[in-house]
């Protein structure tokens, strides 16, 4: 799978960033946050940018994909900004989404108390399953 690591979802006629994939070129970037609205997509560094406002969530997601290394644009309008905020645009380098970096780990480590040693196993959920 290549694009930019970005659970989207389809809120009020807008594409909305509901999570970031860890270790994506969106959370990789920082220019992205949950609940960042996409209004515009192109292609390219200079590609113009198509509206996204009302079309379809399937739709946006095929424009997004695309091939590992090429750039993809988005127009963007922040979380906290009402609907006549101020948008900025972004640039992401589409790569592999790795989907082992969301899988869950486990370490176990060995702990002296007093005179024995314990192993304490721990587990790490970098996401939450659903």
């Amino acid at each position: 799978l290549f694009g930019i690591g970005a659970v989207l979802q389809e809120r009020d006629d807008y594409t909305t960033i509901r999570e970031l994939v860890p270790g994506g070129p969106a959370q990789l970037s920082g220019k992205l946050a949950v609940g960042d609205r996409i209004t515009g997509v192109g292609q390219g560094k200079d590609g113009a940018i198509k509206e996204v406002v009302g079309t379809r969530l399937d739709e946006v997601v095929q424009m997004i994909r695309g091939k590992k290394d090429s750039v993809v644009r988005l127009d963007i309008l922040p979380a906290d900004a009402g609907a006549d905020g101020t948008h900025r645009v972004i640039s992401l380098v589409r790569d592999k989404i790795s989907l082992d970096k969301q899988a869950a780990r486990k370490t176990v480590l060995s702990v002296k108390a007093g005179d024995a040693t314990r192993k304490i196993g721990i587990i790490t959920l970098p996401v939450f399953y659903e």
